[in-house]
Order: structure tokens, then sequence, then C-alpha cells
């Protein structure tokens, strides 16, 4: 096993449990609209919409289609009018509110504690993300995994997105790694892990989903307690 210094981790869907936290979030929209009461859609319908729509923008956000303001501005009026509501009934603050509440949401994978107190000790920690640097910081504090990390590199931060491989080389200068002692982790196949391909980046692909692929790849976990095993 090689010997690494620094381990790069992406933040949502890795660590962060943006599936868990993103349930309780539009459960607190619905609820503060007060959208039941349209009879236009039931939360389950408009979970399911948001999760269409926002994972459809982030892939567009990811290959560089649209930019961080599009992508924030142009999310809750796109599932409103999917979902049957015109657009001058659309309420005014619905995205600054989703973004208010997302980033503290506490919830965090399972392991992701006890993972990242056995690695502290061995190796420098950082994140690697292409989220935004306003809402990742938030999330590391609300899930208390923050002390954990030395250096935070965001897309908006570095001015590149995964799988750019910019992005990696400029998150190796920052945090003083180099091709031969970092390790990327990450749950995203065409970002992180292609990504880090592109770097020429050592990686660990999170697949908790088994999801099926064909590509080939350095390791490959499907839980997080797997990396005290690789590391």
């Amino acid at each position: 096993m090689k010997k690494y210094q620094h381990i790069f981790f992406d933040l949502d869907h890795t660590l962060w449990d943006f599936d868990k936290n993103t349930v309780e979030t539009i459960r607190e929209i619905y609820d503060i609209y007060d959208f039941s009461k349209w009879d236009f859609f039931t939360f389950h319908e408009f979970m399911e919409v948001f999760r269409e729509v926002n994972n459809h923008l982030w892939d567009k956000y990811n290959h560089g289609f649209i930019d961080q303001m599009e992508l924030r501005n142009s999310r809750f009026g796109i599932i409103l009018e999917k979902l049957g509501v015109a657009a001058e009934n659309i309420p005014q603050g619905i995205g600054k509110k989703y973004l208010e509440l997302s980033p503290i949401k506490p919830n965090v994978l399972p392991f992701t504690h006890d993972m990242l107190a056995y690695l502290k000790p061995k190796y420098r920690l950082h994140i690697l993300s292409n989220g935004f640097v306003d809402v990742q910081h938030t999330k590391l504090k609300a899930s208390k995994i923050h002390e954990y990390f030395e250096v935070i590199i965001t897309s908006d931060s570095s001015g590149f997105r995964k799988p750019q491989k910019e992005i990696f080389e400029f998150a190796m200068s920052q945090a003083g790694a180099t091709i031969d002692n970092a390790l990327m982790i990450g749950d995203n196949l065409d970002t992180d892990i292609i990504g880090a391909q592109n770097a020429s980046m050592d990686h660990v692909f999170f697949n908790p989903n088994k999801v099926k692929h064909q590509l080939t790849l350095m390791h490959e976990i499907h839980s997080l307690k797997e990396i005290m095993h690789i590391l």
C-alpha cells in the first residue's frame, strides 16, 4: 500500500447525508409554504420532482453549462412549474429559504465520525467539493465534522469543477500534497473518480448503492467503515 499523507473527500453523498438532509428540508419547505392547501401535489411528489430537477441542474453545473446563480435561482421555479404551479403563484424567496435550511442539517452517513476519527491522527484530511464555499462550510459545522479538515476546496473557490483535472491540481497545491501522497474519496463516478483519473490521482469509489459500472478502479467500497481496512 502506497504511503499516503493527504486524503481528499467529497462532501455531499460521501460524508454529509444529502438524501436524508434533503428530505427533512423539503418537508419543512412544504409545510412553511403550506403547499398541501393548494391540493396541487403531495409532499412525495414534491420530493420526487425536486430530486429530478436538482440532479439535472447539478449535472449541467458540473459540466459547465450553467453557473452557480442560475442553479440557485431557477431551481424552485422549474420544480413548481412542473408540479402545475403558475409562475405568479411561486413563493418569493423559496430558493433562499431552502439555502438557509438545508446546510444546517446535521445528518452524516453511517460510520462518518468513526472513520474520520480513525484517519485524523494518521493523515491530513481535506474537502474537495463542487458545492459552494458558503454552503459547504455551514454543512461541515452543522454536522460537527469541520474540525477534521484542514483545506476546503470548492468549485467557486478554485475556479474549476470536478471532473476538470485543474481542481484536483489546485487542491493538492493548496494542501501541500503531491500525486504521490494524495488520495481522493468520493461517491460520484463522473466527477470524483473520473476527475481523479484525469489528474492521475489515486482514488476510492464510495458506492453504497452498489451501482453497476464499467470503470476500472483502484478501490471500491460500499461502506465508509471499509476505508479503515484500506488505510
